[in-house]
């Protein structure tokens, strides 16, 4: 009734990685819609505080706090989207030179590491805001707990995280799609 048929082709693992973001289609949404949000009361604050400086001679109070947690929700929440969809900047050096299986692992590996990377980052950071918070520290102006900023970026690390592993474990056809259209290129 409902099953999906996967082909030899394209490998179990594709078939889980495709699983995978089929069920990360209602949070991919709310993720971009909520960095688009930011980004415009990023643009609407700016312009504001600018106003206010230049014409009335008064900025608005906490504008560049503001402006910074908002770029910190656009920054850190587009981060694990773009490694879900594999949206980052790729630089291709070595490529011709080793070979499609050797690429393969290479690009696992790749994932791998920056999945624990990412970790590290998140227990570190989380280290940071456990400490902000005993201490109670807040933002100059508008009091905000500073704790709260870190707990959001390790949170999007984490989720990060997850996202390069679960690439580096299942994304196995989109390796061998990539590895095949390496291949034609030599082969042309």
């Amino acid at each position: 009734m409902g099953s999906v048929m996967v082909s030899n082709k394209t490998g179990i693992g594709q078939h889980y990685w495709s699983l995978f973001q089929q069920g990360c289609c209602y949070v991919f949404p709310l993720m971009r819609w909520t960095s688009a949000v930011a980004l415009i009361g990023m643009m609407l604050l700016t312009v504001l505080d600018v106003l206010g400086r230049y014409l009335l001679g008064t900025p608005i109070l906490g504008g560049s706090e503001l402006t910074g947690f908002m770029l910190l929700v656009l920054v850190m929440l587009m981060l694990p989207l773009l490694v879900f969809k594999d949206d980052q900047i790729r630089v291709d050096l070595l490529t011709d030179a080793i070979s499609p299986a050797f690429a393969k692992w290479v690009e696992r590996g790749y994932s791998l590491g920056l999945s624990i990377g990412s970790i590290y980052l998140a227990m570190s950071v989380h280290k940071l805001a456990a400490r902000a918070d005993r201490k109670q520290l807040v933002t100059e102006y508008l009091e905000i707990p500073a704790s709260w900023a870190m707990y959001a970026i390790a949170f999007c690390l984490l989720l990060s995280a997850f996202a390069f592993l679960s690439r580096g474990i299942c994304s196995t056809a989109t390796l061998d799609s990539h590895v095949e259209s390496l291949e034609d290129e030599r082969h042309d």
